[in-house]
C-alpha cells in the first residue's frame, strides 16, 4: 500500500523525536550561544514529558496527502514516544499509530489489525530529534510559547531540519523537516503533564 510505505518515511524521521532541556536565559545584550550549544540545550532541560502536535504532507509516487496528529514524548524516567496520524485518501479516513519504547518500534496501520514490531537503533531512538551536524544559527524568533533561538542543521540521515529552542529554559518548541517524500512540523505545546508511554499488550502484536 503506497500510503503505508510513505508513512514509513514519516516514522523514520519522527522516531528520533526528543524532548527538553534546561538552558541559561539570556538578555538582549548577551550574544546567543553557538548553534551547536543551542541544539544541545533540550538534553539538559527540566522536562519529564512533552505533548506535541503534527502537520505533515506525504508524497508517495502519484499519491500525495496531508495529515495531522499529535503525540507525547517522555524523557524521564525512560525515553519513549507515541503519536497518531490522521488523514483521508481517496475519500477513506485512515489512522496510523506509532509507539517507540525500549529500542522497539510498534506500528498500527489500516491494513494491519495487529501491531507490527521492529528493532532499529537508528529510528527507534526518541532522544536524537535535536541532534544534528552543520548547525547554523538563523536568529531569534517569537513563538506562541516564548522567544526562541532558530537553528538549522542536518540529521543522522543528512536531511535538513529546523529547530526552535526556548531561550529562557532550553525547552524545545518546534521542529520542522523537509524531504522529497515528506514535509512535517512538530510543535511542542505542553510540558510535564504526566504523559506516559507503554508497549502494546503482547496479545495485540503480530507474531
Amino acid at each position: 500500500m503506497g500510503v503505508v510505505k510513505a508513512l514509513a518515511w514519516f516514522v523514520l524521521l519522527m522516531a528520533p523525536l526528543v524532548a527538553a532541556a534546561c538552558g541559561n536565559s539570556t538578555d538582549g545584550a548577551t550574544r546567543p550561544p553557538s548553534a551547536a550549544e543551542i541544539l544541545n540545550k533540550p538534553y539538559t532541560a527540566n522536562v519529564k514529558d512533552a505533548h506535541f502536535t503534527l502537520l505533515a504532507h506525504v508524497v508517495s509516487g502519484n499519491i500525495a496527502f496531508d495529515a495531522t496528529g499529535d503525540g507525547a514524548l517522555v524523557v524521564k524516567p525512560q525515553q519513549a514516544m507515541k503519536f497518531t496520524m490522521l488523514t483521508t485518501v481517496g475519500g477513506q479516513a485512515l489512522k496510523f499509530e506509532t509507539i517507540i519504547i525500549g529500542g522497539m518500534e510498534y506500528a498500527l496501520s489500516p491494513d494491519n489489525p495487529r501491531w507490527t514490531v521492529t528493532s532499529s537503533a537508528s529510528s527507534s531512538n526518541p532522544s536524537s530529534m535535536f541532534k544534528g551536524t552543520s548547525a547554523t544559527y538563523l536568529g531569534e524568533e517569537t513563538l506562541s510559547q516564548g522567544k526562541a533561538w532558530h537553528v538549522q542543521a542536518k540529521d543522522a540521515q543528512n536531511n535538513p531540519f529546523d529547530a526552535w529552542v526556548r531561550q529562557t529554559d532550553g525547552y524545545p518548541l518546534k521542529y520542522a523537516s523537509m524531504t522529497p517524500a515528506l514535509t512535517f512540523t512538530a510543535t511542542f505545546d505542553r510540558f510535564n503533564t504526566g504523559q506516559t508511554v507503554s508497549a502494546p499488550p503482547a496479545s495485540d502484536i503480530r507474531p
